[in-house]
C-alpha cells in the first residue's frame, strides 16, 4: 500500500514514481525522495515463511541481483546451503543443516572481523535483515542524491 505524500510546496497531492521512493507533484513538479521502509521491503520479498527453504531460495536470487558485490551463496547439487549477506557492519548467514532445516545467524562486524555472532529465529533474522538492507539503500541514496547536487555544482 503507497502512503499519500503532499507537497510540501504547494499542498498537492504527490504521485509515487515506480521505484517507489521518489514522489512528484502534478500541479507544481517539485520532487521529493522519502526513505525506504522495512514494510515495503517485506512487501518485496514477499515474505512467506511458511516454506523456509523456498523463502531463503528466493531471498537468496534477490539478494544476488541486488547486492551482487555483497552476497556469496552455495549450492550442493540443486540445494542451497550457504547465504551471506554483507552489509558491514552487519552480517547475515543462513546456513541448511544435516537435518535439513536452517539456521540463521547475525555478526557484527568490525574491520571484517566477527566480534558479536547471534543466533536468531528465521522471523527474527528477516526482520533485522530487512531493516539493515532498508538502511543500507536509504544511505546510498542520500550519498548518491548528494553526489549528484555535486556534480550539478561543479
Amino acid at each position: 500500500m503507497t502512503k499519500q505524500i503532499r507537497c510540501e510546496e504547494c499542498g498537492a497531492p504527490m504521485q509515487p514514481h515506480t521505484d517507489g521512493r521518489r514522489y512528484q507533484c502534478g500541479h507544481c513538479g517539485a520532487e521529493k525522495q522519502v526513505a525506504i521502509d522495512t514494510e515495503q521491503l517485506a512487501e518485496g520479498l514477499r515474505l512467506d515463511l511458511s516454506n523456509v527453504e523456498a523463502f531463503v531460495a528466493g531471498l537468496a536470487s534477490s539478494l544476488l541481483h541486488a547486492f551482487p558485490g555483497k552476497t556469496r551463496v552455495l549450492h550442493e547439487g540443486s540445494q542451497l546451503i550457504l547465504l551471506e549477506l554483507n552489509l558491514d557492519p552487519h552480517m547475515y548467514i543462513a546456513k541448511r543443516e544435516l537435518a535439513g532445516h536452517y539456521t540463521a545467524q547475525y555478526k557484527k562486524l568490525v574491520r571484517g572481523v566477527a566480534l558479536k555472532t547471534k543466533m536468531l529465529p528465521v522471523d527474527e533474522w528477516v526482520k533485522q535483515l530487512t531493516q539493515s538492507i532498508a538502511d543500507h539503500a536509504n544511505q546510498t541514496a542520500q550519498v548518491a542524491q548528494v553526489l549528484a547536487q555535486l556534480r550539478g555544482t561543479i
